[in-house]
C-alpha cells in the first residue's frame, strides 16, 4: 500500500526553530549602536535573514512580524497606534527575501552553500533590496508617527532617508554574508 499521509506544513522542529529565531530577533534588538540622534544600527534583522534563507518566505515573514512586534511591546515604545506599521518592514523583509531566494537562486541556500561568486553576489543583492524595502517601510512608520504625535518635521523624516537606506544596505550585506557559513554549519550538523 502507498503511504497517503499528508506531511504537515510546519513540523514541530520547524516551529521551534522559528520561535528560536523570534527570540534571537528580540535579544539582538536590544543592542543598538546609536549614530547621532537619527540613526541606530541594529543587527536584529539577522534572525529574519537567517530564517528566510533557511525556511522560506512564510517563516521569514512570521519571524519578522513576531520579532518586531515583541521588540516593540517589550521595548521603550510599548503598544501604540502605529505598532503594526512598525512591524511591516521586517515582515516584508522576511517575505521578500524568502521569495527572491526561491525565485532567483533556485534553492541555493537550501543546499547551504553559495557555489559561485555570482550566486553570492545575487544573494547579497537580494539582502540589499529587502533592506531598502524595510527602510522605506520604517520611514513610512516614522512619518505616520510624526503626523500623529508631532515629534519630527517632514525634513527630519525624509531628509535622512538616503543615509538610512545606505546604513541598512551595508548592514544587510554584512548580515547576509555572515548567514551563509552559519547555514552551511546547520546543514552539516543536520539541524535543519
Amino acid at each position: 500500500m502507498k503511504n497517503t499521509q499528508v506531511k504537515p506544513a510546519f513540523s514541530t522542529k520547524r516551529l521551534v526553530l522559528d520561535a528560536v529565531m523570534v527570540a534571537l530577533y528580540v535579544v539582538l534588538g536590544f543592542w543598538k549602536i546609536p549614530i547621532g540622534n537619527m540613526f541606530r544600527i541594529s543587527v536584529a534583522s539577522f534572525a529574519v535573514i537567517l530564517g528566510a534563507l533557511l525556511f522560506g518566505p512564510l517563516d521569514g515573514m512570521i519571524i519578522g512580524f513576531l520579532g518586531e512586534f515583541l521588540s516593540q511591546i517589550l521595548g521603550p515604545y510599548g503598544l501604540t497606534q502605529t505598532t503594526l506599521l512598525w512591524c511591516l518592514g521586517e515582515t516584508l523583509r522576511g517575505l521578500l527575501l524568502g521569495l527572491l531566494t526561491i525565485l532567483l537562486l533556485k534553492k541555493l541556500v537550501a543546499a547551504g552553500i553559495a557555489n559561485t561568486l555570482k550566486q553570492l553576489l545575487l544573494l547579497l543583492v537580494c539582502c540589499v533590496i529587502t533592506g531598502i524595502v524595510a527602510s522605506l517601510c520604517n520611514t513610512l512608520a516614522l512619518y505616520v508617527d510624526s503626523k500623529l504625535f508631532g515629534y519630527y518635521s517632514y525634513h527630519m523624516v525624509f531628509g535622512v532617508l538616503i543615509a538610512r537606506i545606505a546604513i541598512n544596505s551595508v548592514t544587510a550585506v554584512l548580515l547576509g554574508y555572515i548567514s551563509l557559513p552559519i547555514i552551511t554549519a546547520l546543514h552539516k550538523a543536520r539541524l535543519v
